[in-house]
């Protein structure tokens, strides 16, 4: 499933195979540090996540779940404990010591609150996500129309409040579009909302890709992205930190043409652990490989399957690693 970024029009107009050791203390990064790689579990590349977790990789953000009315449905449409291709590899991950952080929404989807007005039933599907996947953490990409929808935001805060009032030990993020110079009015809007009902997020991680904004350095763009969010955020609660800070940049070609290189991440790695950031991720494992088969590994448009750059299979999850 290509990510495509249907908030770009609104963003513009508001803002102008080798070793490796993951998890949520990393050698050289912050204590509260957590490298978690997304993985499109629809996607037909997810043997990817295997290779990852074969070498090493011990957190990683299995994506998406979506909700189709009260009811909650991996993105290749089959429900949420009961999907044998996305149930059964994230059990091998597991097996090979990869923990997931469930994410529901995406860009072709909506978390539950947003197709569900019964506050209840949606409480009662983020729990079900917690017990059928045995998880602590869940995250929440929310893009395009559904980051304008205050009402939905408003039920899925409030849903978020009763499972931490019940479970302090659980994890919530909130995965949202961003520029350069920080997140849109309605993404700062969102962490109001969280703040209006008593959630403090535990990481606001921001898309540091697809700006449509011309040639740049993808690496400085994507930590300026990181701190000027931090300054909006601060400006909800004075105590968030870079420790609720996550950046989750798309690996190689980007869809607006842009690229984020090797350099990059490692630039963005490096920058992170300096300042404590609490999560780095990328989109996405799946693409963490060259496309091979075009002369000198290089796509021309972003893929779904590979980076577009020249690379080594898990090049970039090296080089966030660090």
């Amino acid at each position: 499933m290509l990510r495509r970024r249907w908030w770009t029009a609104l963003a513009l107009t508001v803002g102008a195979a080798g070793a490796v050791v993951l998890g949520t203390a990393e050698p050289g990064l912050a204590a509260a540090g957590t490298v978690a790689p997304y993985v499109d579990m629809s996607n037909s590349q997810v043997g990817m996540l295997d290779q990852a977790a074969g070498a090493g990789l011990k957190t990683y953000t299995a994506a998406f779940v979506i909700g189709s009315g009260c009811n909650q449905i991996w993105g290749d449409t089959l429900p949420v404990g009961n999907d044998p291709n996305v149930d059964g590899e994230i059990d091998k991950a597991r097996s090979e010591g990869a923990e997931p952080i469930i994410s529901s929404g995406g860009a072709a989807g909506l978390p539950l609150a947003w197709t569900c007005t019964d506050q209840a039933s949606i409480v009662a599907g983020y729990q079900n996500l917690i017990d059928t996947y045995h998880v602590t953490a869940l995250d929440f990409d929310i893009e395009g129309a559904a980051i304008a929808d205050t009402a939905s935001i408003q039920r899925n805060m409030q849903a978020l409040k009763t499972l931490k009032d019940k479970d302090s030990g659980l994890t919530f993020s909130v995965t949202l579009p961003v520029l350069p110079n920080g997140l849109t009015a309605d993404g700062v809007n969102l962490v109001k909302a969280a703040h209006d009902a008593g959630v403090k997020l535990d990481i606001v991680n921001v898309m540091a890709m697809d700006y449509y904004q011309g040639d740049q350095d993808m690496g400085k763009a994507a930590t300026d992205a990181a701190s000027a969010t931090l300054g909006q955020i601060q400006g909800v609660d004075s105590s968030y930190t870079y420790g609720n800070i996550g950046i989750t940049p798309m690996i190689g070609t980007n869809d607006d043409g842009s690229t984020f290189s090797l350099d990059n991440a490692q630039s963005v790695a490096s920058w992170a652990r300096t300042q404590g950031v609490g999560r780095l991720a990328f989109w996405s494992v799946d693409r963490d490989q060259s496309c091979g088969s075009l002369a000198g590994d290089v796509h021309p448009d972003a893929s779904s399957t590979c980076s577009g750059v020249s690379q080594n299979p898990l090049d970039f999850t090296k080089a966030f690693v660090g």
